[in-house]
């Protein structure tokens, strides 16, 4: 869509929405209309990639992530996060081990915790935590990998609290973040790959 496409279709979108007189119920809905007939023209859409996943894979399961370091609960926040993507999502069906065609495994690789700004040399006020995933994406009934990638590496800064036991509590709060992040690039790899 042009630019000038663009600024008619605003200021008819105000004239309609911010002018008040009878049938302007009619002059909403045509509003809507327009607007929805210029997104379509411009080409967006939701872009989720299903039909690029061959037809046999419709049902996954998500391992248990494994995890080496010393976060303990990230392996289990990962899991929670991407089992949440494959529920919400249209293309794969979550399902049992047993039942899946395809079986998504990962591992933590490492993370790194660092200071990003200080108060004095020795006393940070944030900090960044640092973590790299490999996944694979299995298939349930030969155990060949179909799908694999080690190069998932994601950063997310936190504060430094009052005392350990706050501080402990932000970090979870980006490692959750993280869990989230990772999920969803993830999910989106495995379903735009093939």
């Amino acid at each position: 869509m042009s630019e000038k496409q663009h600024s008619l279709i605003i200021r008819i979108l105000q004239t309609v929405l911010f002018t008040r007189r009878p049938g302007s119920s009619l002059s909403v809905l045509f509003t809507f209309c327009i607007f929805g007939a210029s997104l379509y023209g411009c080409g967006y859409h939701c872009a989720e990639r299903v039909e690029s996943l061959p037809s046999w894979i419709k049902t996954v399961y998500v391992e248990p992530w494994s995890n080496r370091s010393n976060e303990l609960l990230l392996g289990v926040w990962i899991t929670e996060e991407l089992r949440h993507e494959f529920l919400r999502g249209r293309g794969l069906k979550l399902v049992s081990r047993d039942e899946a065609d395809v079986i998504l495994k990962g591992e933590i690789v490492s993370t790194i915790t660092g200071g990003v700004s200080y108060i004095r040399y020795d006393r940070a006020v944030e900090r960044r935590i640092a973590a790299e995933y490999s996944v694979q994406l299995i298939y349930r009934e030969s155990g060949q990998v179909i799908w694999q990638t080690s190069n998932i590496a994601r950063e997310e800064e936190f504060l430094v609290g009052k005392d350990i036991m706050q501080t402990e509590a932000l970090k979870d709060d980006a490692l959750q973040k993280l869990s989230r992040d990772v999920a969803e690039i993830i999910y989106h790899r495995i379903t735009g790959v093939f």
